[in-house]
């Protein structure tokens, strides 16, 4: 069983939700649930969003060692190569954390995308604002009703508010790098 599965089923239990209850709750199957929860599926970025929702908490509590602050006599504004954290949002998705936590205002990712990999079947939205500079590859960006393909030295600035998908519709991997504020993991 995952560690984000796991997670899930403790909280729901420890709330005393039963899994058809929850599955209401967040708006999918009951069975979604119990595969996510087993670690056979794993949650989109907009699901784990209605589950961390349903359970009233941050979505951050999923990824507990980005989420830790810093003590203050071990503060350094820097984050090393070997030292990001990484996040699995969704098959074929690698997040790096470049920012030293999620504490602040800034949420700072270095995003990952194999061939054909997005943030999820649907659009999702999230209070807030989000840029990115596209530095290989081509990713197209949902936002509302509208389509747009960057490339390679494209960059975008849009509102969170407005239901977004990014996926990977180039032949090769796409790296691009994503400043959202305020953090939403």
């Amino acid at each position: 069983m995952n560690s984000i599965g796991l997670k899930i089923r403790e909280l729901r239990k420890h709330r005393g939700i039963t899994l058809k209850e929850f599955s209401q709750k967040v708006g999918v199957t009951a069975s979604l649930i119990s595969q996510v929860e087993r670690g056979v599926a794993a949650p989109s970025i907009s699901s784990l969003k209605k589950i961390s929702d349903a359970l009233g908490i941050s979505i951050a509590v999923f990824f507990n060692d980005v989420a830790q602050k810093d003590l203050p006599n071990d503060f350094s504004p820097i984050v090393r190569k070997h030292e990001r954290k990484t996040l699995h949002p969704s098959p074929g998705v690698t997040y790096h954390l470049l920012s030293k936590n999620l504490q602040g205002k800034l949420e700072f990712l270095l995003a990952i995308y194999d061939v054909g990999a997005s943030t999820g079947p649907k659009p999702y939205s999230h209070r807030g604002e989000e840029c990115a500079l596209v530095l290989k590859g081509k990713l197209e960006v949902q936002i509302g009703s509208s389509s747009y393909v960057l490339s390679k030295d494209d960059s975008l600035t849009f509102s969170c508010e407005i239901p977004h998908r990014v996926r990977n519709v180039g032949r090769g991997q796409a790296v691009s790098i994503w400043c959202v504020t305020p953090p939403s993991f």
